[in-house]
């Protein structure tokens, strides 16, 4: 029989999109969520302020994780794999691909963005049940269709076009997928213009708001995949 608990990693998440993320999943029905973040004592303590909203048949478990630091993805994926062993559970259900900068430069950028957030996939790839999902948090600043428009949006060169990269791999991994006939579906997904640190706060949506996309496609058993939307529908590549 197949388990009823849904079990999430959500990366980059002691704090804005990724907070209010895991916090409403813990709030659902039967969810195991893996919090992932740079510094363990953070995630520890943004766990405490919503741990009485935690559903009974729910938890939500702080995992160490720089997705910049190999020495850390490895030891996160054995702490997720012993816990998920140690649950009797088969796997992963989702990846949230939620971490992200807006670097000083090109490198530091992309750092994160791009090949910090291939790094983690690639290693809890084999961890994720048949029929599960990677969501990759982009931006419609990524959307090159948005570029061709006139008049175009405002120019983050470094964070657009690493957005951009991002939905590239998001089609890549959607049809390895296909053809591995995992029924593992790949998105990319934009939460909206957020008021968290990675702005400034000069968002102009709140980001337990913003939040709730991600959230529905986490539980979500069933979907498209190869697709960038928002909370209003598909966004143009």
């Amino acid at each position: 029989m197949a388990s009823t608990i849904r079990s999430i990693l959500v990366t980059g998440s002691n704090q804005g999109l990724g907070l209010h993320a895991v916090h409403q999943l813990g709030a659902a029905k039967d969810t195991l969520v893996f919090m992932g973040s740079r510094k363990l004592e953070a995630a520890e303590e943004a766990r405490a302020k919503f741990a009485s909203d935690i559903h009974a048949s729910s938890s939500v478990v702080p995992v160490q994780l720089d997705i910049t630091d190999a020495a850390s993805i490895k030891n996160a994926h054995a702490f997720i794999a012993d816990y998920l062993k140690g649950k009797n559970l088969s796997g992963l259900d989702v990846l949230v691909n939620n971490a992200g900068v807006v670097g000083a430069t090109f490198e530091a950028t992309y750092a994160v963005n791009v090949f910090g957030t291939v790094a983690i996939t690639e290693a809890i790839r084999p961890l994720l049940n048949n029929g599960g999902a990677i969501l990759n948090i982009s931006s419609t600043l990524g959307s090159l269709h948005a570029h061709t428009q006139r008049p175009p949006p405002p120019i983050y060169l470094q964070y657009s076009s690493s957005k951009s990269a991002l939905n590239s791999v998001t089609l890549q991994w959607a049809i390895q997928e296909e053809e591995k006939k995992s029924g593992i579906r790949v998105v990319s997904i934009c939460p909206g213009f957020n008021a968290t640190n990675l702005n400034g706060y000069t968002g102009t949506m709140k980001p337990e708001d913003g939040a709730k996309v991600i959230v529905e496609a986490a539980l979500a058993k069933e979907g498209k995949s190869g697709v960038f939307f928002n909370k209003d529908g598909e966004v143009k590549w």
